[in-house]
């Protein structure tokens, strides 16, 4: 009865501890560094990742939609960034970690808003 208690005990404890899982950065080329210009589609300013979706400018002359994660607010907020830093509408300038299938989509590192102030957001 006391090693059932014991590990009833220790399974509630276990519980209680915040889970520290978190995704891989592989599916980004942390070895390579791209910039691209655009307007501002939206910027979510939640955990667990910042997201700024960016409208582009293609060749053809449509806009293309980009997907950019980032850190979370506790690491953006120590950079100086909050939800008002941009907004819908702005033009920015974002560089980033391209994903490795080429896809529309990278790990922001940083970006200049319409004021040419620039935030980097890796350590």
């Amino acid at each position: 009865m006391t090693r059932l208690i014991g590990l009833i005990l220790c399974s509630i404890l276990l519980g209680a501890l915040p889970a520290a899982a978190h995704h891989s950065l592989s599916i980004y080329d942390r070895n390579k560094s791209k910039t691209v210009e655009g307007v501002v589609k939206e910027f979510r300013f939640a955990n667990p990742h910042a997201r700024i979706l960016l409208l582009v400018a293609a060749p053809d002359g449509t806009m293309k939609e980009w997907d950019f994660e980032g850190g979370g607010v506790r690491r953006l907020t120590e950079r100086g960034i909050s939800v008002n830093t941009i907004a819908k509408g702005d033009k920015i300038t974002v560089s980033y970690n391209p994903m490795r299938d080429g896809s529309a989509r990278g790990l922001f590192v940083s970006f200049t808003t319409p004021d040419g102030k620039n935030y980097v957001t890796r350590r």
